[in-house]
Formats: structure tokens, C-alpha cells, sequence
């Protein structure tokens, strides 16, 4: 008689607490799959970085096809990573998370972050091979290997982040943690539910056919508030888009810019489409996969664009453009300000942004759209 109480840890279905997927009994299962080179990737800090950290798994596929990859993630972005087939084992950072590490063996840590924190975490895990940013006995940021002391020189060197360095965060970042860069896109799998909310709008309120989707996201995060563009631009730009290219108009946001978007629907001249600033994340991108193009500070809303491989006009002031890769679906624009980038939190005098146009903006987003 068989023992039916036979268990196979070393399965990468095996939940331990509970039946895995398939409900069957590990003896003899057909399913059983064991652990390729297991893989821990920490990269958990800002969302719209680590939407724009995904190309890595396209990476590792490519060079490890068997590997079983686990990322850490702040709660906050679980959901943008929630659906992605390449990502076996997601979880989120918490005390949990932590102590399960240092219980665990893997055969690389792909450490992305330069929080003390993080880093100190990847130099706890055990693993033979360990790639990226860690800690040193001071407790200062440190690298694994040579490959990632250009991204490191980047955070302590003005000159070299503001002036010389042309390399695109994607590509630094393939370099950093010793992978081939083959322009790899965003990895990101949009929900079908997630959909839902946008269909359910557009319908109700009977969006006109046949014209182009232009969605305006009108804020620019909490962190840096000099990345907004000015609220008598957006006015002004509504105008030209609705009389030149006869488009609809969206408002998108959050409930930081509940308030402005309220007033822009109220002053604008003509109607436009407030999608409402209580949208889930997953539901914000839904609202904007209908666009055909976004325009948007370099913030979040751009990565989820190009993410969704939306047209995406991007205004930059204080941040660096050159590290912002479109893919050939996006147009950058900038005013060349003397002081930018500056990486300024707040600034009395955002010319950086003031400078770039409506009428720029405009012919921006028709360039796009008549590019096929």
C-alpha cells in the first residue's frame, strides 16, 4: 500500500499548508515540477521604478529559461507586478517576508535598491552569487560585483548623472547586474477585470467614435511637485486639441488632483472627460490602455503608458530625459533650462516646466499619432 501522506517539498507547486493547484496528492503527481536555479530579485522602491526594473525578467529568461525567479516588492506595488507569468513567487516586503529569506538558499540575489535597508537584506541571503547594490561594514552602500559601480558613481556624481551619462535606466541597470540588454521592454499584464471601469465609462457617458483619445495626467506625485505643469497649460492645450484635432479629452489623476482636475473640467472651454480620482491603480491603467496618447510628467502615469505601450508625450524639467527609454512610442520635451535637471523637491521658480509649450505639446502628440 502506498503512503499516502508522502509530501514533495522540492516541488515548485508544493504550498505546504494547503493543496496546491492541481488538488492532487504528491505521490506520483504528473505535475511535479522541481526547482530550476532559484532566483531572488529585491527591487521594492517606488512603483514607477519598479515597473520600469520588469525588462530584467525578459533578461534572466532569457539566460536562465528553467529559473524559478522570486521578487520583493513594496506592498504598495504588488498589484502592477500581481499578474506576470515570469515571476513565480511574488512577495511582499514585510517582517515575514524577511525571515523567510534567511531561511531559504538561492543561487542569485539581483539586489536593485540603494536603501540601507534593502541592501542589507541582500547581503543576509544566502545565495553563491549576489549581483548589484549591498552593504559594507560601515553601513554605506556598496556593490557585489564591478559591473554596477556605474550605477552606483551615478547617485554621487552630479555631473556625471546630470551632463555626461546618456544611458537609459534599463540599459544601466542590465549592466549593473551583468545581463545582455536587448532593448527589453516593460513586462506588465493588465488584468481583464481591471478593464472594467473604463468600459463601463465610456459607454455611460457615450464617447464619441471615430476621434483620438488624448489622456492629460494632470499631476505630477507627491515627492517632486516640481514636475507639475502649470494648470493655465492644460487649459490651453484642451482648447487646441479639442478645436485642431477635434479629440476627446481626459482628465487623470489621483486624489492629489482631485481639486485641479475639477477646476480644469470647469474652465476648460469646451467638454472633456474627468475619469475621476478614485480609481484602484489597476483601474487608472485601464483608463489609460483606451488612450491613444498620454501626455504626463515623468512620473508614474508615463511608465504605466509605456508600459501598456501607449503614445506617451513626456514633460521633463528637473529630472534627466536621457534615462526615460520610450521605446519609439514616446516624445520627449524639455525647455533646456540652465539650472535642469536639478532633482529639486520644490522650486519658486519652475521655468523648467513653464517653458515647454501648449502649441509644443500639440504638435508633440500629432507627430505621435500620425506615426504608425
Amino acid at each position: 500500500m502506498k503512503n499516502s501522506l508522502l509530501v514533495r517539498p522540492d516541488c515548485v507547486y508544493f504550498k505546504g499548508e494547503k493543496p496546491c493547484k492541481f488538488k492532487r496528492a504528491c505521490d506520483g503527481c504528473p505535475q511535479f515540477k522541481p526547482f530550476g536555479p532559484k532566483i531572488l530579485v529585491i527591487k521594492c522602491r517606488a512603483q514607477g521604478d519598479v515597473l520600469r526594473t520588469t525588462p530584467i525578467l525578459t533578461g534572466l529568461r532569457r539566460k536562465y529559461p528553467n529559473a524559478f525567479i522570486t521578487w520583493v516588492v513594496d506592498e504598495e506595488s504588488l498589484e502592477l507586478l500581481g499578474d506576470i507569468p515570469l515571476i513565480d513567487r511574488l512577495l511582499p516586503l514585510n517582517i515575514e517576508t524577511v525571515l523567510a529569506l534567511q531561511g531559504q538558499r538561492f543561487d542569485s540575489v539581483y539586489s536593485l535598491d540603494k536603501d540601507p535597508g534593502l541592501v542589507a537584506l541582500a547581503g543576509l541571503v544566502s545565495a553563491p552569487r549576489k549581483f548589484g547594490f549591498g552593504l559594507n561594514e560601515h553601513g554605506n552602500l556598496t556593490v557585489f560585483s564591478p559591473a554596477a559601480d556605474y550605477s552606483m558613481r551615478l547617485g554621487v556624481d552630479d555631473d556625471l548623472k546630470f551632463k555626461v551619462n546618456q544611458k537609459s535606466y534599463q540599459r544601466m541597470i542590465f549592466e549593473a547586474v551583468e545581463l545582455d540588454y536587448r532593448d527589453d521592454d516593460y513586462v506588465f499584464v493588465l488584468p481583464e477585470e481591471a478593464r472594467a471601469k473604463a468600459a463601463a465609462f465610456f459607454k455611460a457617458r457615450r464617447v464619441p467614435a471615430g476621434r483620438p483619445n488624448i489622456g492629460l495626467n494632470t499631476g505630477a506625485g507627491a515627492k517632486f511637485t516640481t514636475k507639475q505643469w502649470p494648470e493655465a497649460h492644460f487649459l490651453a492645450l484642451i482648447k487646441l486639441l479639442k478645436r485642431t484635432m477635434k479629440a476627446n479629452i481626459f482628465l487623470l489623476g489621483g486624489e492629489r488632483e482631485k481639486a485641479l482636475n475639477r477646476r480644469l473640467a470647469g474652465r476648460a472651454a469646451t467638454f472633456v472627460f474627468d475619469t475621476g480620482t478614485d480609481n484602484s491603480l489597476l483601474e487608472f491603467a485601464g483608463f489609460l490602455e483606451k488612450m491613444d496618447a498620454v501626455v504626463c510628467s515623468d512620473t508614474l502615469a508615463m511608465h504605466i503608458a509605456l508600459a501598456l505601450k501607449r503614445k506617451t508625450v513626456v514633460l521633463f524639467g528637473p529630472t534627466c530625459p536621457q534615462e526615460i527609454e520610450t521605446y519609439g512610442r514616446g516624445v520627449k520635451l524639455l525647455a533646456g533650462a540652465e539650472c535642469a535637471p536639478c532633482y529639486k523637491q520644490t522650486c519658486p521658480d519652475p521655468v523648467c516646466m513653464e517653458s515647454i509649450t501648449p502649441v509644443q505639446v500639440l504638435a508633440a502628440v500629432r507627430g505621435l499619432l500620425e506615426t504608425k
